[in-house]
């Protein structure tokens, strides 16, 4: 069957979110053998914030339950970081969580920038932050 798999051909082409669930499906169908898949998904999320995955990888990689320290000092890194973003976004997560301003945003993002700053002190800078903070907790 890995004769006709393109999934390998593929994979240069697409952004990391994508080759994941095509590394997880072919995983499922056991097109290639198990510790070679393990070792693709490690290679692909080891320089992501997904440190306690990677870290179940490796576990499973090298058939053992303890980790290099180097894990312990990245995923303290991780937090660190989401701690200190958490913190930055603490108005502007308040304001989009309130019923009205949720209700009023639109699809049209200079409008809803204009409707941000104007009413709420919300600065192009802190919708980056939340947004590197939303990636930040969805790479965790």
């Amino acid at each position: 069957m890995a004769e006709y798999d393109l999934t390998l051909r593929m994979i240069s082409s697409l952004d990391r979110q994508l080759v994941f669930p095509l590394l997880e499906f072919v995983s499922m169908k056991q097109v290639y053998k198990g510790e070679d898949m393990l070792k693709a998904k490690f290679e692909l999320l080891s320089n992501t914030n997904m440190v306690d995955f990677t870290g179940e990888l490796y576990k499973d990689i090298h058939d053992t339950d303890e980790l290099p320290s180097e894990f312990a000092e990245r995923r303290a890194e991780v937090i660190k970081k989401l701690d200190e973003s958490e913190q930055k976004t603490v108005h502007i997560r308040e304001v989009i969580e309130n019923p009205e301003v949720a209700g009023a945003l639109r699809q049209d993002k200079l409008q809803n920038m204009k409707l941000l700053r104007d009413n709420y002190q919300c600065t192009p800078e802190m919708v980056l932050e939340l947004y590197n903070f939303g990636q930040l907790q969805y790479s965790c």
